[in-house]
């Protein structure tokens, strides 16, 4: 992931999102882009990165496109997570009830997982901050779904002993 831009990879990462992390699922290349404010120009050059990098592939003629195992793999996904499918975010703007309890129970895994780990103390102080810091966020009478995401994904970074809840986080924040 680290030779190509933070723009595609933002695309990249809306992609997953919008494809549920599935590889066989299909959407439109300029819904990805107009998410994140682009023209279908600057949408369908984007992809096109990702389809020469192997990161996603064309699916229909129309514009259908798919993330790749490999797309997969550079965002440091958990690839074949077969877990709870009900852990949903959510794509809109404000994180809403069903989203506000998927969030609940993966907090609860998380700070189990942190009371028998074996991490560093400054890995554990990460997790602690951050695990605050969405705390603090859904004290917000519309906590932000991005922001709180954004945070999930700082979190798993910190994860890698625990391929079960690293794959039910990944699964999460690609809702």
């Amino acid at each position: 992931m680290d030779t190509i831009n933070s723009e595609t990879k933002a695309y990249l990462f809306q992609l997953c999102s919008m494809a549920k992390g599935d590889p066989l699922a299909q959407v439109s290349m300029h819904e990805v882009g107009e998410v994140l404010g682009l023209e279908k120009a600057e949408s369908g050059a984007l992809a096109e990165a990702l389809f020469i990098g192997g990161h996603a592939e064309l699916k229909t003629l129309s514009g259908g496109i798919g993330i790749t195992r490999e797309g997969l793999k550079a965002l440091d996904m958990k690839i074949d997570y077969k877990g709870d499918e009900g852990l949903q975010l959510g794509r809109g703007p404000v994180l809403e009830t069903p989203g506000k309890e998927s969030l609940g129970t993966m907090l609860g895994d998380i700070k189990e997982f942190m009371g028998g780990a074996a991490n560093s103390y400054v890995q554990l102080e990460e997790m602690v901050m951050d695990i605050k810091t969405i705390e603090i966020q859904l004290l917000s009478p519309r906590p932000k779904t991005d922001i709180i995401r954004e945070i999930l994904k700082s979190i798993a970074r910190c994860l890698p002993a625990n391929e079960d809840l690293k794959g039910k986080l990944d699964a999460l924040i690609a809702s």
